[in-house]
């Protein structure tokens, strides 16, 4: 999600419009039409062509494709579970994010300082283990909005091992937590005992005559991809067009932007099928203008 967040802040800083949050194409209540690119393939052209040239160039041998195709890259948020129907109150959702908790059991230490990673088709990788330590430091550090309601205090009562299950490049993984126990509470906060493997993403590139696509779905045949093309409420979308090499596929979003001053600023999501020249197969579909792989719907889980 928060990908799709920066490829929609992207294309509204191109299209002038105000910022909004971007909604995840899968959970579309009304889907339009898909804008769709015909029977033939629509090669890329342009100054965006030579953009996705330089993506999927980049991509084989990349610290992202390393840890995308051998190591361990979520492809959902991974960063903490809350138990469900938290919070009890607002003022104990404060106290969590202004890190006011109170330690009243001993934290686990870990003997080997190595944790395991466990995929669908049975391989294994061996991390370094995030220490329960480290995660409470965290927790108790955070920034602090706190404007009311702040003096409430949580206390934690348990730290245990435990294991969820994520959403990988390699499917769904099962890797190990630790999780919390916060007095009033049944079930159990989670934070990863491992780190993702994914780089950090860098900076984004201003695409001068076409926009980032967000992957949405894959043809049976593997042959049509449709993505959601971000745009304003005005603008008017067009098929767009791919760049395909034997390790990427690039898509781009054509849109022409509206010049009414009498636009709102919501953003909008329109699918738009993009053919391909064979089927997807092993080739991962990057994104334009930050060159991040994006997931396929089967691997999000």
């Amino acid at each position: 999600m928060r990908g799709r967040i920066a490829v929609a802040a992207l294309v509204l800083l191109l299209s002038g419009c105000a910022s909004a949050p971007a909604p995840d194409p899968s959970s579309w209540a009304v889907r339009p039409a898909p804008v769709t690119a015909g029977p033939e393939v629509r090669t890329a052209t342009g100054d965006a062509a030579r953009r996705a040239a330089e993506v999927a160039a980049a991509w084989p041998g990349s610290p992202a494709q390393q840890a995308w195709d051998h190591g361990y890259f979520p492809v959902e948020d991974a960063t903490e579970w809350a138990p469900e129907g938290a919070f009890r109150s607002g003022a104990d959702k404060a106290a969590y994010l202004s890190g006011h908790l109170d330690l009243a059991t001993a934290l686990p230490v870990s003997v080997s300082g190595l944790a395991e990673v466990r995929f669908p088709d049975g391989s294994r990788l061996t991390l370094p283990q995030r220490s329960a330590q480290d995660v409470l430091g965290r927790l108790t550090h955070r920034g602090d909005p706190c404007a009311t309601d702040c003096d409430t205090r949580l206390t934690i009562t348990a730290v245990r091992p435990g294991t969820t299950t994520v959403a990988t490049s390699r499917g769904r993984a099962t890797i190990p937590v630790w999780e919390f126990t916060l007095s009033g509470y049944d079930g159990p906060f989670r934070y990863p005992a491992v780190a993702s493997q994914a780089p950090a993403p860098g900076p984004t590139v201003d695409l001068v005559d076409g926009v980032s696509t967000v992957l949405d779905s894959v043809s049976a045949d593997g042959l049509v991809l449709t993505a959601g093309v971000p745009h304003g409420s005005c603008d008017t979308v067009r098929p767009g067009e791919v760049h395909e090499t034997d390790r990427a596929v690039v898509l781009i979003g054509r849109v022409d932007h509206a010049s009414s001053r009498h636009c709102d600023a919501a953003l909008r999501f329109t699918p738009v099928e993009f053919r391909l020249s064979r089927p997807l197969g092993a080739r991962t579909v990057l994104g334009l203008a930050d060159g991040r792989p994006q997931a396929q719907p089967n691997l999000r889980g």
